[in-house]
């Protein structure tokens, strides 16, 4: 009776630990699921259905929007300055002046630039490379020259469409009436016709430093040519000391 008894015991607590440990595993594999598994409700699906369909209508708007944008814009700074217009017309004539004011150069002074030879007048060019991502690669080229009035050069961007840059000098009586423009030419894309109005007030702003900087250099050339001996006069000057 007392084994009987124990062995009674015995199987009750193996069937307790069994039950257990059945218990156990079946809430180990079910806690995971509650507490690392997402849980959609249709409630939730309904929000997310909603968000994507917002966004979707937003990209649709902004493609529509871009197509009736105009595909070309003008952009275009201008300034009076106090300096003859054959001093202004030599600093952007020769591309080698143009880190004297040129606002893009000061993006990035370590850039490679490569200059053609002549490097001043038609078909002038010059590019360059940089690891700047403002700067990038490119090159420019001088085709339409008008002396002393109308310079036109092309721009050619690395990846992207190829756009026209001018100069137009305007003689106002003792100054000179400078104007930088650039035509951009966007295709279809609707996202860079989107970007035009941006481009003006951004391309603007760096136009309007880049004449600022044009008159001080095309000064200060100004002032370096009349402070030069003329021919006649450094002549004048050796004949006097042989003279003497």
């Amino acid at each position: 009776t007392e084994t009987n008894s124990r062995f009674f015991i015995f199987n009750r607590r193996a069937v307790q630990v069994g039950l257990f440990r059945s218990r156990f595993l079946r809430i180990a594999a079910v806690v995971p699921c509650t507490y690392f598994v997402p849980t959609f409700k249709p409630e939730n699906m309904k929000i997310v259905k909603r968000i994507l369909l917002v966004l979707l209508v937003l990209v649709l708007a902004a493609v529509v929007i871009g197509f009736l944008m105009p595909g070309s814009r003008k952009i275009e700074r201008s300034v009076a300055m106090g300096v003859p217009a054959t001093a202004i017309y030599g600093q952007i004539n020769e591309l080698k002046n143009w880190p004297n004011w040129s606002p893009w150069y000061k993006l990035d002074p370590n850039a490679k630039i490569v200059y053609s030879e002549p490097s001043s007048g038609l078909n002038a060019w010059y590019t360059w490379e940089s690891d700047n991502k403002n700067v990038g690669k490119g090159k420019m080229t001088i085709v339409e020259v008008q002396d002393n009035g109308y310079i036109k050069t092309k721009l050619e961007f690395d990846g992207m469409k190829e756009a026209y840059g001018y100069f137009r000098l305007e003689p106002q009586g003792e100054s000179t009436q400078v104007t930088w423009g650039l035509d951009a030419e966007f295709g279809n894309n609707p996202i860079f016709r989107l970007m035009g109005p941006m481009m003006d007030k951004m391309l603007g702003e760096t136009f309007t430093q880049g004449l600022t900087g044009l008159e001080a250099a095309a000064k200060a050339a100004s002032v370096n040519i009349q402070s030069a001996p003329t021919d006649s006069s450094a002549a004048a000057a050796s004949d006097t000391t042989a003279v003497n």
